[in-house]
């Protein structure tokens, strides 16, 4: 699924250093990319940069998007308190002028905003601006901002400081060894179009944290509503941020624009450049389809490349114009099986499955050996990550004994395993849900039914179009799902995924797994500030999840791509979606798009 989760503070949230190859392939007598830069002069303005993406963006509503799709092309529309050096890795003040003042008692965080920032319709943003992004993602009646809702359990309000517009204070219910980091996130999104009656200012935070569905508060509701009805027309007057790029057009099933904003307040800082004009994500539901597209020049970029395609084109890209990059992508997949299915309801049944994966085959046979395998949800390279965690191997053998063990055996003689459940004998058979377009899921699929038939278990893929794969993840409606998650290769919060109260309040838990001291380890981490002393709940919290196996997990790949040599600057680094679009930039002389060059039909 393309659903590896957005990061919490998407264009500030910038997490860890990943190892990068471009890969840069002259042919004979072609100038090398320094001399190009060289030749043409320094980085100059125009042309567009046209990404393929695999599917729509669910939303571009920045407090209910969840999707990677949607948090790439949100960075460059919407900004927050504090930002993030993606090749440092450093912290910086963005929209605040400074880093915030933190409190003894480390409950409130205060920051004072810049009077010159402006949103792209050229009213000022201000901390009402950021009181009323908080107020709405904490409104419990709208439905679609519970997952970003849940990580923001800690953050218990923000206020004027002595009603001083350009200075913030943001407070926190409990002390919070990320609250710099959530208070630094919260975005600017302008309440003069979203509230221009002022509802939100008619309820209160205590109202908005009770979580309570049926509070007396009428305006809760009201807003609310006014809120689901503006998001499902989404028209562009709301799509406004005071990012260096602003919406441009959203044609379904097609293609997502966005145009350079001219009067952007931050123009001249390195880490908000916007050199091209425009910046389109084009929907093609297939990578090969996308490849011709690509290599016809119809798209400019492509981020991800099925590794046999990479394979067979690229010796080919100096002679097609393009260039190839291949980048740690810090994410994995995995296969999730939904606890509220019975058959899935022990652990030894789904260790049993864990069993009957050939990850070698994976790697070698889908991913060309660029990808290794994943045991935990915490990103390799980070020192939190429990690299003792045995792999667990595949071995048919030791899984037919423990599915043994569990009661599924085939009593009838059809070759099907069964069991008796709740009364009622039940064959094991059920269906593994997955994206369309994504082939390297859809081979891991084929290999992972095979062997499962081979274990007398009766398997079938169901593969969805992206928008109703999400609908019934978060609705619970599938029995298991091979999907992904993007891993922060900064220490960050894992509650949003694997706490109990994510699988009941809107989550991201959507296999629906709940462990009391999973939930425990997740709190307590939350509430530690010694790094030290955070480190051994980590690894009892990894060794839980990995003998629990609510996800097999399965690899994370070395992510191949390939795009236009005509563009310089192109920048990879770790945070995704590991690259910068409004950084690249063409020479004049190279450019497609623009006053002389014909637009995308």
């Amino acid at each position: 699924m393309k659903h590896f989760s957005r990061s919490i503070l998407r264009s500030g949230a910038y997490f860890g250093v990943l190892t990068l190859t471009v890969l840069s392939l002259a042919s004979c007598g072609k100038p090398t990319v320094r001399e190009k830069i060289v030749a043409n002069g320094p980085p100059v303005e125009g042309d567009w940069v046209v990404i393929h993406d695999l599917a729509d963006p669910e939303s571009l509503n920045v407090l209910t998007s969840s999707d990677a799709s949607a948090s790439e092309i949100d960075a460059y529309i919407y900004e927050t308190l504090i930002n993030t050096d993606p090749i440092t890795l450093k912290d910086v003040p963005w929209i605040a002028d400074s880093l915030p003042k933190i409190s003894d008692d480390r409950l409130s965080y205060d920051f004072h905003i810049r009077k010159d920032v402006k949103f792209s319709d050229g009213v000022p943003v201000t901390g009402a601006d950021f009181i009323f992004y908080l107020k709405t993602l904490k409104n419990p009646m709208i439905i679609d901002a519970a997952p970003t809702r849940g990580y923001y359990e800690r953050v218990d309000s923000a206020i004027l400081v002595d009603g001083d517009p350009y200075h913030l204070r943001v407070i926190m219910n409990k002390p919070y060894y990320l609250g710099d980091q959530f208070a630094g996130g919260l975005y600017a999104l302008p309440k003069h179009v979203w509230d221009p009656k002022g509802l939100t200012d008619k309820m209160s935070f205590a109202e908005l944290n009770s979580n309570d569905t049926n509070n007396t508060n009428p305006y809760i509701k009201q807003f609310a509503d006014s809120f689901t009805v503006v998001e499902k027309g989404m028209s562009r007057e709301y799509l406004i941020g005071s990012g260096p790029y602003k919406f441009d057009e959203w044609r379904r099933n097609e293609r997502v624009s966005l145009v350079r904003d001219p009067n952007y307040w931050n123009k001249g800082d390195s880490l908000a450049l916007s050199y091209p004009e425009k910046l389109v994500w084009s929907s093609i539901n297939d990578f090969n389809a996308a490849l011709v597209s690509l290599r016809g020049g119809d798209l400019d970029v492509m981020p991800k490349l099925e590794k046999i395609q990479y394979m067979r084109v690229k010796d080919v890209m100096p002679s097609l114009g393009l260039k190839p990059a291949v980048y740690d992508y810090p994410g994995y997949t995995y296969v999730g099986y939904n606890a509220l299915h019975p058959m899935f309801a022990d652990k030894k049944v789904r260790q049993a499955l864990a069993h009957l994966i050939n990850r070698d085959a994976i790697i070698e046979k889908i991913y060309f050996g660029m990808a290794r395998p994943v045991q935990s949800p915490l990103f390799y390279k980070r020192p939190e990550c429990d690299t003792a965690l045995p792999t667990m191997k595949y071995d048919p053998a030791l899984a037919k004994k423990m599915l043994a063990e569990a009661g599924w055996t085939d009593s009838d003689g059809d070759g099907i395993l069964d069991k008796v459940i709740n009364g009622v004998r039940t064959p094991f058979k059920f269906d593994i849900m997955l994206n369309s377009g994504n082939q390297a899921r859809q081979q891991m699929a084929i290999l992972f039914v095979s062997e499962l038939k081979k274990a007398g278990i009766d398997a079938h893929t169901l593969t969805l179009d992206w928008a109703t794969y999400l609908k019934k993840t978060r609705s619970k409606d599938f029995d298991a799902c091979i999907a992904g998650w993007a891993m922060e290769v900064r220490e960050g919060d894992l509650s949003q995924i694997w706490a109990s109260k994510s699988a009941d309040e809107g989550g991201s838990n959507s296999v629906s797994f709940k462990n009391k001291r999973v939930d425990e380890l997740l709190d307590a981490i939350r509430s530690e500030f010694d790094y030290s002393k955070r480190l051994p709940l980590y690894t009892e919290l990894q060794e839980i999840i990995h003998d629990e196996q609510p996800y097999n997990f399965l690899v994370a790949e070395q992510v191949t791509g390939a795009f236009s040599d005509r563009f310089q600057n192109t920048k990879f680094y770790a945070p995704r979606p590991c690259y910068n679009a409004g950084w690249w930039w063409s020479p004049k002389g190279a450019q497609r798009y623009g006053n002389k060059a014909v637009a995308m039909n």
